[in-house]
């Protein structure tokens, strides 16, 4: 006598529930059932971290490939069996934590290699690519690009002031950027790196993608001005904090052109007060280096072959003030210029600007006198043409 079909479909029925049973009670793999050969309610949440613990466990009951198995359950929800895994993939190995919403958790990650999140949420694709991380995430049916998340082709916040933390620069940043950093869906590097060599990655401490060092053209934020001659003193030699501390490379204000921090260390400090910076007039006050004088707007300059009185001073105001002897007599009540008796010629720039941050002279004043003037420096005596021999007064 042949089976009926009622027979035959009650049959499979009836061991598919023995089956899933056996699932959960027999085998130890298996994950719990209820009677009805269910999976406890909290399973949906739970065998995310039970698949990846053990994927062998969902094969024994939903088959080798996933897609039924003795329960006819496909998890590629083929067959419009529940809302599963939808979309058209079945379950898989995820490589991070869930949920991985937060930018603390899967920022890191997506900055150490952009490549490795392109497999499950964007489009697939190498440098220059601009790929979309577009593929949908559970409700989220734009995926990354999802209202509140990233905007199209954008992998990061923008703007991003803190990009040179963007880690593998390879496989992140090309992606948009272009394959040799000159432009995609995302700017060119070197359009504000804009000393940037073609085809090179800013590098983090090299200052001269932006602009030279010191800078030396006429566009910011590569303008010269002041910057070269400065940067050349013995004691600054391209050392930047000196006059910018606090806005080094990697601070908020040096991410921002045109607002870079200028504060003078304090060793540099006048003796009258503390160097201070005028950003409307581009003047500084009460530096050490220009003896507590009013400084030139930036990008003016000083002869200090003939312009003495720019940084010293009469009195004792300053580190660097004239006082000494018969200067009232020879300044002041006959007029005489520095240079008649201090020889420019004897400036040189590894002494006279040698100790800048000191009290002291690196070049003794003495050691400039004009040598037709036949000084002695051991009784500060002179004898010049104008009148016979002198010694400088106490």
């Amino acid at each position: 006598m042949k089976p009926t079909l009622h027979f035959i479909v009650g049959s499979i029925f009836l061991a598919s529930i023995i089956a899933a049973g056996g699932c959960g009670q027999s085998n130890t793999r298996g994950p719990m059932v209820d009677s009805s050969g269910k999976h406890l309610g909290n399973w949906i949440i739970a065998h995310r971290s039970a698949f990846r613990q053990s994927s062998g466990q969902c094969q024994d009951c939903h088959g080798a490939d996933l897609r039924g198995g003795i329960t006819r359950i496909d998890c590629f929800n083929q067959q419009g069996l529940g809302m599963c895994h939808a979309n058209g993939h079945g379950p898989r190995f995820i490589t991070h934590p869930l949920p991985f919403k937060s930018p603390a958790l899967h920022g890191p990650p997506a900055k150490q290699d952009l490549t490795e999140c392109q497999g499950c949420h964007g489009e697939t694709g190498g440098p220059g690519s601009n790929p979309r991380f577009n593929v949908v995430i559970g409700t989220l049916a734009a995926g990354c690009e999802s209202p509140g998340c990233h905007q199209p082709k954008m992998a990061h916040p923008k703007p991003w002031l803190n990009h040179e933390n963007a880690g593998n620069i390879t496989n992140a940043c090309t992606l948009c950027h272009g394959s040799n950093f000159n432009g995609g869906s995302g700017p060119a590097c070197s359009a504000c790196h804009s000393s940037l060599q073609a085809g090179k990655a800013p590098t983090l401490g090299e200052c001269v993608s932006c602009h030279s060092a010191p800078p030396d053209g006429t566009t910011p934020p590569n303008r010269a001005l002041s910057h070269p001659p400065h940067a050349a003193l013995p004691e600054v030699q391209n050392n930047c904090v000196v006059c910018h501390m606090g806005g080094g490379l990697g601070t908020p204000p040096h991410k921002i052109f045109g607002n870079l921090t200028t504060a003078i260390l304090p060793v540099y400090d006048a003796k009258t007060g503390p160097a201070a910076f005028d950003k409307a007039a581009r003047t500084c006050s009460n530096v050490r280096c220009h003896g507590g004088v009013l400084t030139p707007s930036w990008g003016g300059a000083i002869d200090v072959q003939t312009q003495c009185g720019m940084c010293h001073v009469p009195g004792t105001s300053q580190y660097n003030s004239y006082f000494s002897g018969a200067h009232q007599k020879h300044v002041f009540d006959k007029g005489i210029g520095c240079t008649a008796c201090h020889d420019p010629a004897k400036l040189t720039t590894q002494l006279h600007f040698g100790s800048l941050s000191s009290a002291g002279f690196s070049q003794p004043p003495a050691a400039t006198v004009q040598s037709n003037l036949n000084y002695v420096p051991l009784d500060r005596s002179c004898s010049p043409v104008c009148h016979s021999t002198r010694f400088w007064l106490p």
